[in-house]
């Protein structure tokens, strides 16, 4: 766009993002301005709006993911067996503990 003829100053954004963009005799600016007055930074490098999704598609499943980790039957019987041992432990501290 930057062989437009036209004035340096505000004018409609090409973007179509905001209600004005300033043209500062060359090229757009990143300087954009709303009808109510407020100002802000945007830079015009995106020609057009983004196009919308209009249909909605499910994933497609992983293939290439692992199965779960199983644990070995044995690790839940060492921790079972030192689940046990810590019980135990802690009954015998408050039996020591209430008879001293």
């Amino acid at each position: 766009m930057s062989d437009d003829v036209r004035d340096v100053g505000w004018h409609a954004d090409p973007f179509g993002r905001h209600s004005h963009r300033w043209w500062d005799g060359t090229k757009w600016s990143e300087k954009v301005r709303t009808d109510r007055g407020g100002f802000g930074i945007d830079p015009p490098g995106i020609e057009f709006a983004p196009v919308a999704v209009t249909e909605s598609v499910p994933a497609a499943p992983i293939e290439d993911a692992l199965l779960p980790i199983k644990r070995r039957p044995i690790a839940d019987k060492i921790a079972v067996f030192l689940g046990c041992l810590v019980f135990l432990a802690l009954i015998a501290v408050f039996v020591v503990a209430l008879t001293a």
